[in-house]
């Protein structure tokens, strides 16, 4: 296989689930180099180059994807910065094979805010340069139809986010049970359609946990609590490692009422805990999500509510059952033992 490089412009934490998937694919074919222009100090293994401006324009990144050797094979993820367009005009130039990942990036409700530029960017730009890939990655059938009419020449590949089975840490007892909100907090996450729901059901002897790193809208969120006066909706900050998978497995059930995802990984590692999960259909998870223990509504208030109420109706035995059988339909759908020949498959089909 030739030497394979991801390329994109952001792998720190707060990218969310981009770092997750690049990093879960460099682990699986570690000879693999990963590209950026902002990455997080403990990131030993990544390269990040130095950028400026609203666009992370980075000379240095340029400079080097044109001194790599003719044999590479760029990988690139999302599609909106200066790091991707140059390495598709490069590989183009050098015929240096390449696949575009927009994780999402082009879906439809994410074009609302500054359209405009968006449009412009993609007319006169990208979808020029992206458009000569040998691929184009999506990684639910939703994105896959969006894209197919984005680059209507183009080969569309369909290959879902996989997830890394783990063993399941003992549920602990806690105080009071709670629902569980993970993730970054943005509006296309529909956390403030979360907390106008959960404080309207007064009656719910439950708490409600919002984990993420803060930030602006977050903040701005908390203040809105606060004016609530709801002690049962508490931001618990941004959560890693052994602390995230037992504060997955031991929550009633995890719920992520995205207004536009494609998967959502936080929806994979909650299930993996074997936490059921109440998630929306326009994450693009299977639809088959709804017959294995977990609740998929569309992102408004009712259906929303509908659900909390379901769930917190679920005595243990059947909050644990719809559990499990979650994780055993992650494990057959979207773990990297079934994910991984996938891949492999594509990036030997690139080389030329």
């Amino acid at each position: 296989m030739k030497s394979l490089f991801h390329i994109t412009e952001d792998v720190s934490r707060a990218s969310g689930g981009i770092r997750t998937v690049v990093n879960d694919i460099h682990k699986h074919f570690p000879k693999s180099t990963i590209l950026t222009t902002n990455k997080d100090k403990q990131d030993q293994n990544i390269t990040a180059f130095e950028k400026k401006g609203p666009w992370l324009y980075s000379p240095a990144l340029k400079n080097h994807l044109e001194q790599l050797p003719a044999n590479a094979m760029f990988h690139l993820h999302g599609v909106w910065m200066h790091a991707q367009y140059a390495a598709a005009k490069i590989a183009s130039q050098k015929k240096i094979p390449f696949i575009v990942s927009p994780h999402g990036m082009y879906e439809p409700w994410l074009w609302k805010d500054g359209v405009v530029k968006k449009k412009l960017y993609f007319k006169l730009l990208t979808s020029s340069a992206f458009a000569k890939a040998n691929y184009i990655h999506a990684i639910t059938p939703e994105e896959k139809s969006n894209l197919q009419k984005l680059f209507p020449k183009s080969k569309i590949v369909c290959i879902p986010n996989a997830i890394e089975m783990q063993p399941l840490p003992v549920r602990k007892l806690v105080e009071k049970p709670y629902f569980l909100f993970l993730g970054r907090i943005h509006p296309k996450k529909g956390v403030q359609l979360l907390i106008e729901v959960f404080s309207m059901l007064k009656e719910l002897d439950f708490d409600l946990k919002i984990a993420g790193s803060p930030n602006e809208y977050s903040r701005e969120l908390k203040r809105k609590v606060n004016g609530l006066n709801d002690s049962r909706i508490q931001f618990i900050g941004e959560v890693h490692g052994a602390q995230k998978q037992q504060l997955y497995r031991n929550a009633h059930a995890f719920v992520a009422p995205s207004f536009s995802e494609v998967v959502g990984m936080v929806n994979l590692e909650a299930a993996m805990m074997a936490t059921p999960v109440i998630t929306t259909f326009e994450t693009g998870l299977l639809k088959d999500w709804n017959l294995n223990g977990g609740i998929l509504v569309h992102p408004d208030f009712e259906n929303l509510k509908d659900a909390i109420i379901q769930a917190a109706q679920w005595e243990q035995p059947e909050r644990d059952e719809r559990g499990l059988q979650l994780r055993e339909f992650v494990k057959r759908n979207y773990s990297w033992e079934t994910i991984l020949p996938q891949w492999t498959s594509l990036y030997k089909s690139m080389v030329i």
